[in-house]
């Protein structure tokens, strides 16, 4: 009764409840900000000596995050300082100098841990009911093991889909331009790809399903900073009130997924040592880890929870980060021809495997594909989702930084990433969108700009690894670094790639009203996120300029 009459009060009078939130957490703050800090941690613009943050400076995190961060780029981190910094909430993170990126890489999990960091930026307990679905990492490693030994079996599914989705959802219309919306367009043809890669057919293509997904992936998203707002003493009490909206979501995912995955349950339960017939997607080799080591996990609440983390992982940046490059290449087409470079590059993938998507798509010739690559890269460079990398929460007492500085336990430690993405002393011209910047790189240092994998490829190529390849360096924090960088990467390579290959050979695109410029990506708190409402045109080719991965 008491959680019902709150729900309603949250709907009827949200503001109000926000505002009186706002000023009970001013005061709780208050108090807070008195505790003590760490020896020799300067406060982001505040006076020396100074012990709290002031309001301004708090306020600066939620307003103008892209100023506050600069700063600490210009003034600390690039001059090898660290400095504390107001974050969500009343938390104060710890941001590292660059020059201690390699003692922090060195420390294992149990004195500087990730996935401990993430749990506390994602709330997870609150909004799925458990932190397992982040601490325990099973399925990440699954992920992990099929990503960096077995993608190539998945890429002529996630080829297939995504040539299959764009044809059903722009359509074959060769005479009359046809307007979409360029987020929405490019969330819906990522989500396909991913839930293939994810769950397979047939749900891949389930309306019900995708929706639900997309719909799950952003509650868990608005949870973590409503949760996170809070003070801890404060998430028990009030945690699962504020995420009672995630749990019906949940439900229906659940719903839509639950013939399914009963299904699965059974089909490995009559054939626990026979993989023959096992569909090929991720979500098959998730629950044949989970028959031998999570068994208390094959439930289909348990498995739906499972599901909207892997979505979280392979769905949710990537969608954002496709808009973006496909903008992007239109906007710079003029001056950089970015269209016809990009269509001979794929163009010509496809005349070196004589048409055989089987063979075209292989990971050699997707790491071949250099001027694609360096439009990712630039993209991310310029638009990437976080702006700051390398979280990670201190687990032990009595820490201290290659430079001497204390970490206490409990605290947040991580590096600004997007201002020095945009650092004239690193890249030249760095607001620009330069599309063939890093083929420059390439041809100027060689391998200065690239980095090898934490896990080589073993697939079935034979072990070779492409210098090329689409991974994270020192001064490009895309996908994190070290031993634990996202394995995620691989697989947007992969669809970054074959989507802007498919539409750009088979379709003509612009922006709506011929507008050569559009407007600018928008901060939300540290998030950088694609402007809504762009809209593209588009037709397909005729047939005499068209030509599909069949022909």
């Amino acid at each position: 009764m008491l959680t019902a009459m709150l729900q309603m009060i949250l709907q009827d009078h949200g503001f109000l409840v926000l505002a009186v939130g706002a000023i009970v957490l001013g005061l709780l703050y208050r108090a807070h900000a008195a505790s003590q800090f760490p020896e020799g941690l300067t406060l982001i613009r505040e006076k020396a000596k100074r012990r709290h943050f002031s309001i301004k400076t708090r306020l600066a995190f939620y307003f103008h995050c892209s100023s506050l961060y600069r700063d600490v780029w210009d003034k600390f981190s690039k001059r090898g300082l660290p400095v504390l910094v107001p974050t969500l909430g009343i938390r104060r993170d710890i941001f590292l100098p660059h020059s201690s990126m390699q003692w922090l890489l060195s420390q294992p999990s149990s004195v500087l841990g990730m996935w401990e960091a993430f749990n506390e930026m994602f709330q997870l307990g609150h909004s799925l009911g458990h932190e397992k679905y982040m601490l325990d990492t099973w399925a990440v490693d699954v992920a992990r093991h099929v990503l960096t030994q077995d993608l190539e079996s998945f890429i002529e599914p996630v080829r297939e889909e995504l040539q299959f989705a764009i044809d059903s959802l722009i359509g074959m219309q060769t005479e009359n331009w046809r307007t979409l919306d360029l987020l929405d367009t490019m969330r819906m043809l990522i989500n396909r790809a991913g839930s293939r890669f994810v769950v397979g057919l047939p749900l891949c293509r389930d309306e019900g399903y995708l929706a639900a997904s997309i719909t799950s992936i952003e509650s868990i998203v608005i949870n973590a900073g409503v949760v996170g707002f809070m003070p801890p003493f404060l998430r028990p009490l009030f945690g699962r009130l504020a995420c009672w909206n995630t749990r019906n979501v949940l439900a229906d995912l659940e719903s839509r997924c639950s013939v399914m995955l009963q299904e699965r349950f059974a089909h490995i339960m009559e054939n626990p040592d026979d993989e023959s017939q096992d569909p090929s997607d991720l979500l098959q080799r998730m629950l044949r880890y989970a028959q031998l080591h999570r068994s208390s996990e094959m439930t289909t609440d348990q498995m739906t929870r499972r599901l909207v983390m892997a979505n979280l992982g392979f769905i949710y940046q990537a969608s954002f980060a496709a808009s973006n490059m496909l903008r992007n290449i239109l906007e710079s087409d003029m001056q950089h021809n970015t269209i016809g470079v990009l269509r001979d590059e794929a163009e010509r993938f496809m005349v070196a495997a004589d048409g055989d998507p089987s063979r075209l798509w292989t990971r050699p010739n997707v790491a071949r594909m250099v001027f694609a690559d360096s439009v990712a890269r630039e993209t991310l460079r310029l638009n990437t989702v976080p702006t700051r990398a390398l979280v990670r929460q201190v687990m032990v007492d009595d820490l201290h930084t290659d430079t001497g500085v204390p970490l206490p336990r409990g605290a947040l430690v991580s590096f600004v990433s997007q201002p020095m993405h945009t650092d004239p002393d690193y890249f030249p011209d760095p607001h620009s969108f330069e599309p063939f910047r890093f083929v420059r790189l390439r041809n100027r240092d060689g391998d200065a700009h690239h980095a090898r994998p934490s896990h080589p490829d073993t697939s079935s190529q034979g072990g070779n690894w492409s210098p090329h390849a689409f991974l994270s360096t020192a001064n490009l924090l895309i996908f994190g670094r070290g031993r634990n960088s996202c394995p995620g990467r691989f697989l947007v390579d992969i669809q970054l790639k074959t989507l802007i290959s498919h539409l750009l050979i088979n379709y003509d695109i612009k922006l709506a009203e011929g507008k050569a410029k559009k407007p600018a990506n928008s901060w939300l708190l540290e998030f950088i996120y694609p402007q809504k409402g762009v809209k593209i045109l588009v037709k397909r080719r005729i047939s005499g300029e068209t030509r599909t991965w069949e022909q």
